[in-house]
């Protein structure tokens, strides 16, 4: 481990105990107590688009070039990103799909447009009870669309936070940790929040646009990438998924949130190449369209919309 990173593992270190304790205090009243509720009208129901909310999930939500991901189980439920305003439209569809009525936490991993311009609408149509966030520059592409989410969520009495390496909270059966955050490194994407989410025993691995600056610091820090499902960084750009980060996660599945015919030639062959070395069955949003991972008797069952 680096001189660097150990110096920051000890602030953070001292930071996060008060941070997550504070965080866990707040996120339970709200998450668990709404998510009671909710448990005992959703489990065992079917949404009105026939989407078997019985069972527990991750979906890679096809907004074309951009993220959006939504963690299901037992009536709760968490996003991860909500790709660009054009796109907030069909997030919520995604959403009333499956009858959310409120989100229980929502990560933001970084301030680009693809990944965060479609937040305040999502708050517009949806109580967020914890929105977490990586340290908002008033220069961020997305950082006018962010503040107003802030205090739309507010508004509602929902919490705010700013991400901390550590923090964990519950998701149904997920256990969800901000694994890392890189907030002093340069360039948005190497800023990204980086979530683990795992239930069972398997992993699924969501690290943003993070580029291999931010990949080989979580291979120098010594932190457990390996992983059953990777959410492919950066659309699948050549910047992100270097062959060493790849070898740790070792996915049994890949997927790339990605726009099809989109100006930026992603993915890169070289990184669906690496993947494919590495033994991952790839999935593509342009080509699959929506893509959920469901977990049933301790397996991962991916299905797709085309």
């Amino acid at each position: 481990m680096s001189r660097k990173h150990s110096k920051r593992n000890l602030t953070i270190a001292a930071l996060a105990v008060l941070c997550i304790a504070v965080f866990t205090a707040a996120f339970a009243g709200n998450a668990v107590n709404s998510a009671v509720s909710r448990v005992f009208n959703s489990v065992g129901n079917t949404a009105a688009d026939g989407f078997d909310t019985s069972k527990d999930f991750v979906k890679i939500m096809d907004v074309g070039q951009g993220d959006g991901i939504l963690i299901y189980s037992n009536g709760c439920s968490a996003v991860i990103d909500a790709g660009l305003a054009s796109k907030a439209n069909d997030i919520c569809l995604d959403l009333d799909g499956v009858g959310i009525k409120d989100i229980d936490a929502f990560i933001i991993t970084h301030l680009h447009a693809d990944h965060a311009a479609g937040l305040p609408r999502i708050a517009e149509r949806y109580k967020i009870d914890n929105l977490i966030l990586p340290e908002t520059e008033e220069n961020a592409e997305a950082a006018e669309a962010v503040n107003t989410a802030k205090q739309l969520v507010a508004s509602q009495k929902g919490n705010v936070y700013t991400a901390v390496q550590g923090m964990n909270f519950e998701i149904g059966e997920f256990e969800i940790t901000i694994l890392a955050y890189y907030d002093e490194m340069s360039g948005e994407n190497n800023k990204s929040i980086i979530t683990m989410a795992e239930i069972g025993g398997l992993k699924f691995l969501f690290t943003g646009d993070a580029e291999s600056e931010a990949e080989r610091a979580l291979l120098d820090e010594g932190l457990n990438v390996d992983c059953d499902v990777l959410k492919v960084g950066h659309h699948g750009s050549n910047s992100s998924s270097v062959k060493a980060f790849l070898k740790a996660a070792s996915p049994e599945f890949a997927a790339i949130s990605v726009g099809k015919d989109n100006m930026y030639s992603h993915p890169s062959k070289k990184v669906t190449d690496a993947l494919n070395s590495c033994g991952a069955e790839i999935f593509r949003t342009d080509l699959d369209g929506d893509i959920v991972f469901y977990v049933e008797n301790g397996k991962i069952k991916p299905e797709t919309e085309r």
